[in-house]
């Protein structure tokens, strides 16, 4: 199983600015392997590789292709949500409208999946 890791959302984001957006294609690869890791039998789950190539190579498609994954990726955080036990607090529409506030939407998403690592750690009894 991938270990579950609670980054800071403020680093997530500082990390994706500076490196120009590099890290920010590797955070949504690790965070979409990290939502199969808690929710595997979610049929909507995001392979992490194809995210990113589609978020690289959208134009081909007018970038709708990048659009339904977004939704998808989105659906799958609050699927993981619940399958955490959790309820879901994920909301889609400010997760889009930050995308749009200087690429804040990674704060947000990392914040809810923070939630969602501490919640498994705790059922689990391990220390977060």
């Amino acid at each position: 199983m991938e270990e579950l890791k609670i980054r800071s959302p403020f680093g997530v984001w500082i990390l994706t600015l500076v490196s120009f957006g590099i890290y920010g294609l590797f955070w949504y690869a690790k965070t979409a392997t990290q939502i199969k890791a808690v929710n595997p039998n979610n049929p909507g789950n995001v392979s992490g590789s194809s995210l990113v190539v589609w978020m690289l190579f959208g134009f081909i498609t007018l970038y709708i292709v990048p659009i339904i994954n977004w939704f998808k990726l989105c659906a799958s955080i609050k699927a993981e949500q619940q399958a955490a036990g959790l309820a879901p607090t994920f909301n889609t529409g400010v997760a889009t409208l930050l995308c749009f506030v200087a690429g804040t939407n990674l704060c947000y998403i990392q914040a809810q999946q923070n939630l969602v690592v501490n919640a498994v750690k705790a059922r689990q009894g391990v220390p977060a």
